[in-house]
């Protein structure tokens, strides 16, 4: 019965500790992620933010067509995406996202402007500031 229960408290503590994001800054050719958007002085109304926090070069930030990861994926984004957010649609750690570009590719170079044409929510522990 011991064992049950501490191998259940250990479960609980790993499940807690992978739900909280930590704060990726990291430079990829000539852009410098910032730490999380959440963690900066957000103004309410539109924000921009850059997709950050996924695994590896083919990683990827779900945009979902609700604020849960319950709601279905609409569009894939990898690392140095850019989002337009509405911070006023908030809910819990879901932030409204109307749309999105990139500038430059997933490792930092510089390339055409490409419209990423998406609506929907993304969660904020994937979203970081940034100056480029």
């Amino acid at each position: 019965m011991r064992r049950g229960f501490e191998m259940r408290a250990v479960i609980v503590v790993l499940l807690l500790a992978a739900g909280s994001a930590a704060a990726e800054e990291a430079t990829y050719g000539e852009v410098y992620l910032n730490g999380l958007l959440r963690d900066q002085d957000m103004q309410q109304g539109n924000e921009n933010a850059m997709v950050c926090n996924v695994n590896g070069p083919e990683g990827y930030l779900s945009i979902r067509s609700g604020p849960g990861t319950e709601y279905e994926a609409v569009r894939k984004l990898k690392r140095l995406a850019v989002l337009a957010l509405d911070t006023s649609q908030r809910r819990g750690n879901w932030i409204r996202v109307y749309g999105a570009h990139r500038n430059t590719t997933p490792e930092g170079r510089a390339q055409a402007y490409k419209g990423l044409p998406v609506q929907g929510w993304a969660h904020d522990g994937y979203l970081c500031d940034f100056l480029h």
